[in-house]
C-alpha cells in the first residue's frame, strides 16, 4: 500500500508518499516542500489573506496531483496551527476539499505534538522529548513509546513571532526570547529528560548551517547534535545580517532568510529555558507520524 501525507503548515506545505513494507515500516517514496506562507502576516486577530490562501492551495493541488502520480492508493490531508488558529481555517480546509477531493483534518495541538513525537522516535523503548519548531508554533511531546507524560503547542513561531518582534536587534532579540520563557512557564507538567529531539524546518536548517552544507542532505541532518553554545552563536550572526547576506547563508534556504532569526531565537529560548546543553535533529517529523494516525494512537 501506497499512503500520502499532505501536512499544510503556517509557512510550508509538505508532502510525503511512502510505501508500507510487508514488515510494517514505511519506505519513502516521495517528499515535497513549497514555502506558501500561509500565515503571511499572521497576528492574534488576522485572517488570512487571499494571496496566501491561493498560493497554499495551488501547493496542496500540486501534491495531490504528485502523490497519485506516485502511485498513492490513500491521501490523507492535515491542518496546523495556523488552520486551528484562523477564524477562516475551517473555511479553507472546506475549499482545499473542494478543489483537490481530499477532506483535510485539523490537528489539535496536542495530536500535533504526539504525531511530531512519533514520527521522530517511533514506538521506542526510550524517554525522550520531541520539540517541533513550526510556523505557527511550537510542540513539545514527552513520552516512552506511545505512553505520553507530556504534550502541549505553544503559541510561538518563526512566521508568527517574526511578525511580532524586531529579529534584526539585540533588543528586539531579547523581547522574544523573554516572550517564549513566559510561554514555557506552562510546561510544569514536563519532567527532566535527558534525550531531546528537535524536528521541523528551522532545526533541519539550524543542522544544515553549522555544517555548511552546499545542498541539504538528510543523511547529514538525521541525528546531528547541536549544543546550546553554537546556537546562541548562529543567533549572533544570523540577526546581525542584513536579508541579503542570510540569502546566501550554506544550508539555508532562501525562503527561510526573513524568519529564521524567530526560528533560532525560539530553539535558543527552548535549549536555556530547559538547561539543554544540546540536542538531537531529526529530519522525521510530523508527516512520518501521521503515516499511521489510523493506527498508533497516544496512550495516556
Amino acid at each position: 500500500m501506497i499512503r500520502a501525507v499532505i501536512d499544510i503548515g503556517t509557512n510550508s506545505v509538505r508532502l510525503l508518499a511512502a510505501e508500507k513494507l510487508p514488515g510494517g515500516e514505511w519506505k519513502t517514496l516521495k517528499k515535497g516542500l513549497i514555502s506558501s506562507r500561509l500565515g503571511e502576516g499572521m497576528t492574534t486577530h488576522a485572517g488570512l489573506s487571499e494571496a496566501a490562501c491561493r498560493r497554499t492551495l495551488e501547493a496542496v493541488a500540486q501534491f495531490a496531483d504528485e502523490a497519485r502520480a506516485a502511485g498513492a492508493d490513500e491521501i490523507r490531508a492535515y491542518g496546523t496551527e495556523i488552520l486551528r488558529a484562523s477564524p477562516q481555517g475551517g473555511a479553507f480546509a472546506a475549499m482545499a476539499e473542494e478543489k483537490t477531493g481530499i477532506p483535510v483534518k485539523i490537528l489539535s495541538g496536542e495530536m500535533e505534538a504526539f504525531y511530531s513525537y512519533i514520527g521522530a522516535v517511533g514506538l521506542s523503548s526510550s524517554v525522550a522529548a520531541v520539540t517541533d519548531i513550526g510556523g505557527g508554533s511550537t510542540e513539545v511531546c514527552m513520552g516512552f513509546g506511545p505512553a505520553i507524560g507530556y504534550r502541549h503547542s505553544f503559541p510561538i513561531g518563526c512566521v508568527r513571532c517574526s511578525g511580532l518582534f524586531d529579529t534584526t536587534t539585540a533588543r528586539g532579540i531579547g523581547e522574544l526570547k523573554k516572550y517564549c520563557f513566559q510561554k514555557f512557564q506552562d510546561s510544569k507538567d514536563l519532567v527532566p529528560v535527558k534525550q531531546w529531539i528537535c524536528v521541523g524546518g528551522t532545526a533541519t536548517s539550524i543542522a544544515a548551517m553549522l555544517q555548511k552544507l552546499e545542498t541539504y542532505d538528510a543523511e547529514k541532518v538525521q541525528d546531528y547534535v547541536v549544543r546550546q553554545d553554537d546556537v546562541t552563536r548562529l543567533l549572533r550572526d544570523l540577526y546581525q545580517m542584513s536579508y541579503e547576506e542570510r540569502c546566501h547563508v550554506k544550508g539555508l534556504r532562501a525562503d527561510r532568510a526573513d524568519i529564521i532569526v524567530a526560528g533560532v531565537a525560539i530553539v535558543d529560548s527552548l535549549m536555556e529555558y530547559f538547561a539543554l546543553s544540546e540536542m538531537t535533529v531529526s529530519d522525521r517529523g510530523l508527516t512520518e507520524g501521521l503515516l499511521d494516525e489510523d493506527t498508533i494512537r497516544p496512550e495516556a
